[in-house]
């Protein structure tokens, strides 16, 4: 595996061009991430009735708002740090303080995502049966 030690020497001294695949590998991340969380109550929300689910999914694209901004400060605070770090070599309190930070903001995005898909659903089965609610 001299090919996969070439290439991440190669990244991880290349700054300037390697965020990009930084960036790509935190896309999937929390693709794959998001797709673990959402995925059982997508596919619940779609087995109750699929103009259930195209309501919910409406009025979630709505008020997800907040949840995508913290995404978007964290994804670019991730290429920030990977272009801005200047030490050669790993030091453990700016780096433990930059993962804790970045992992905060993450799983904030995440609540917040989940807080809009469950109130979306709130409303929209309220709606059905008639009761008014305000969140």
């Amino acid at each position: 595996m001299d090919w996969a030690k070439f290439y991440f020497d190669l990244t991880t001294t290349e700054r300037q061009w390697s965020w990009a695949i930084i960036g790509i590998i935190y896309l999937l991340g929390t693709i794959f991430t998001r797709m673990a969380v959402f995925h059982r109550l997508v596919k619940e929300t779609k087995r109750m009735d699929p103009h259930l689910y195209s309501e919910v999914r409406n009025l979630y694209l709505r008020n997800c708002t907040p949840g995508c901004i913290v995404f978007s400060v964290s994804f670019f605070l991730v290429i920030g740090t990977w272009v801005g770090w200047k030490s050669s070599s790993i030091e453990a309190g700016p780096l433990a303080l930059s993962c804790l930070l970045l992992s905060l903001l993450f799983f904030v995005s995440i609540i917040l995502h989940l807080t809009a898909y469950g109130e979306a659903v709130l409303t929209v089965l309220g709606q059905r049966m008639g009761v008014e609610r305000e969140f």
